[in-house]
């Protein structure tokens, strides 16, 4: 078997939650080359990075109190050197899984900020929204539909200044705006949230 399709099977198998499983990962992946065409990204890093980013959120692989940044950090190095995956390219492929997240600072390789940027824009806009309300009751956050309400606020006002690149900025302003419409029509439409 591959790694592409021991990669698909490990995502489907681990009890991710939908909106954080296997096509948030191809979001993610796709949204990073968009973001990064100019430049000549190695593909197979980004794509595995992207691939194994949020493993240690699953609830197969979790661990209780351990930042899932550095628990799929683990789990791709014991996956990948079990593989027959490049070893040159691992360093790579476990900073962009470390640095994912808008409390990371950007990496040092140009896969691991485009990576970022991307899981950063998957948090915003329409398709944001919907994650976070497919997360309710699944997301110790997120137990009620006012929590993944507060939480679209939240991100709204916070992600779009953690975005690093030029072309992910301005994405982050359009999605940002996509979220604050909604919010604002969700609020007209049920007195202030109150018929929610």
């Amino acid at each position: 078997m591959d790694l592409h399709q021991q990669l698909f099977n490990y995502i489907n198998k681990s009890g991710a939650p939908v909106a954080l499983g296997w096509k948030h990962c191809q979001r993610v992946y796709h949204l990073a080359r968009e973001l990064s065409q100019h430049l000549n990204l190695d593909d197979e890093v980004l794509y595995i990075a992207a691939l194994l980013h949020d493993t240690g959120k699953y609830p197969m692989y979790a661990l209780p109190n351990v930042d899932h940044t550095l628990r799929s950090k683990g789990i791709a190095t014991n996956m990948l050197k079990q593989s027959s995956f490049d070893p040159e390219k691992l360093p790579i492929v476990l900073e962009a899984v470390e640095l994912h997240m808008h409390y990371s600072e950007p990496g040092f390789h140009d896969e691991s900020v485009y990576l970022r940027d991307a899981n950063i824009l998957d948090h915003l806009g329409n398709i944001g929204i919907m994650k976070l309300f497919s997360l309710i009751g699944e997301d110790p956050l997120i137990g009620t539909p006012e929590d993944a309400l507060d939480r679209a606020q939240m991100f709204a006002e916070a992600l779009p200044k953690k975005v690093y690149t030029r072309t992910g900025r301005r994405i982050a302003v359009k999605r940002r705006e996509e979220t604050m419409r909604f919010l604002a029509g969700l609020k007209r439409q049920s007195y202030e949230y109150a018929w929610i």
